[in-house]
């Protein structure tokens, strides 16, 4: 699987990329715009480690995790979930050929599955450690997803093989570029994988050329209802260069960039989850599930709640129910006066009246904080994932909406949204 990339630096200079800018770190492809986290830094392995926290958050990545005897695994280690994405990432120098040192790249790849053997095939206690969770024990059983990345951070290669397949172990690779796109518009853990596991069922049996860099690839993911569907029956693929400039030049696309910005609100709250239970990880992670879209549309609701709530001088609590494919979620505004417990307590039996009330959805995810919009403002959460539902669970929910006057007269509204709005 090929990419052939000899194009000249957008800057201006009518040098290539391999001999501008590039090099120097002072800016990505064309067209990106300045909210984009930029890749800067002296070591390749901290810039990548600072581009994933951003995308994956904190509290599931791991710098140069180790091993009992200090041996350093990997350079970068993410485990969400059942999910484990380990990282190796090397800087690299072209040749006057125009091409790296080929045992240098070999010698990254070797070290991915080297690391995926320790972690999983090793019989070797390994604790993994972060800022935000101090240390734990890592457990190879729960992972049941594993993907390899090799990061080659000098300037790009005329041409250079995008992914490679060793020994049965996929390892994708990015350069310096398409790792600062990727990681940029792929910003969740759901969008990312999706994507690694769409490229991993495309190149199935099939011989591919890319021109102009892997970007081009990823325009087309997207462009394509996130699906490379339309290659199911092709053997063999070639993509021009130029999809990508075009993608990102759409209105449709800078449309969506900016309806993105509401999403960033819902990262904010997933921050924020360990301030509010003991058990914060658990909620964290079920709040970080859902994709970029899908959290654009669970920030704008709740900010839409918010403000409601906080121009409503006259009710103590303002409460509202939101039902997704598979997931229920209720925000709840409590005034300031009332005790937090009393808080916790509502919120709890807000929860389980959803999980009867929408019965579809068997996991309910609780948010509360105060109806004022304070900087200051606390937040409670609370998590039921309730796969059956007995009689006593409905009588229960019955007594509850009786007692609490829970959503005796709804008012039921729908709502959507385009991912690329029109207007």
């Amino acid at each position: 699987m090929k990419i052939g990339r000899n194009l000249p630096c957008p800057c201006g200079s009518g040098l290539k990329y391999k001999k501008c800018c590039l090099d120097e770190n002072e800016h990505t492809s064309e067209g990106v715009g300045k909210d984009y986290f930029q890749i800067k830094g002296s070591k390749a392995e901290s810039v990548v480690h600072d581009l994933s926290i951003k995308s994956f958050l904190t509290d599931w990545c791991y710098l140069n995790p180790n091993l009992p005897n200090n041996k350093e695994i990997c350079d970068l280690l993410v485990v969400f979930d059942d999910i484990a994405i380990v990282w190796q990432i090397k800087s690299l120098k072209l040749r006057d050929d125009g091409s790296y040192k080929k045992g240098d790249v070999e010698k990254n790849f070797r070290q991915l599955i080297g690391a995926k053997r320790r972690l999983f095939e090793i019989d070797t206690e390994i604790n993994l450690e972060n800022p935000r969770r101090g240390k734990e024990l890592f457990n190879p059983k729960s992972i049941s997803q594993v993907f390899l990345v090799s990061v080659l951070m000098g300037p790009p290669e005329d041409f250079f093989s995008f992914v490679e397949t060793i020994n049965g172990n996929t390892i994708h690779v990015f350069d310096r570029e398409f790792t600062e796109i990727v990681l940029n518009e792929l910003d969740t853990i759901s969008d990312f994988c999706e994507y690694l596991k769409s490229k991993e069922r495309l190149i199935a049996g099939k011989e591919m050329m890319i021109m102009g860099g892997e970007k081009e690839l990823l325009a087309y993911y997207l462009q394509n209802n996130r699906s490379f569907s339309q290659f199911n029956e092709a053997t063999n693929i070639l993509l021009q260069e130029g999809i990508w400039e075009g993608y990102i030049s759409r209105s449709e696309y800078k449309k969506k960039k900016k309806a993105d910005e509401f999403s960033y609100g819902w990262d904010s709250i997933i921050d924020r989850a360990h301030e509010g239970s003991i058990e914060y990880e658990r909620v964290a992670r079920e709040l970080a599930r859902p994709n970029r879209f899908e959290r654009r549309m669970l920030s704008k609701t709740f900010l839409e709640a918010h403000i409601r709530a906080h121009e409503d001088t006259k009710a103590d609590m303002f409460r509202r129910i939101l039902t997704t494919d598979g997931v229920s979620y209720v925000f709840l505004f409590f005034s300031e006066d009332h005790p937090r417990d009393h808080r916790k307590q509502m919120l709890f039996a807000i929860c389980f009246f959803a999980r009867g009330k929408f019965g579809k959805n068997t996991k309910v995810i609780g948010i509360a904080t105060e109806k004022r919009i304070e900087p200051t403002c606390s937040y409670d959460y609370c998590v039921i994932n309730k796969p059956e539902w007995t009689d006593d669970d409905q009588n229960r929910m019955l007594k509850l909406q009786d007692e609490l006057e829970l959503f005796k007269n709804p008012k039921i509204a729908r709502i959507s949204e385009d991912e690329y709005p029109k207007n």
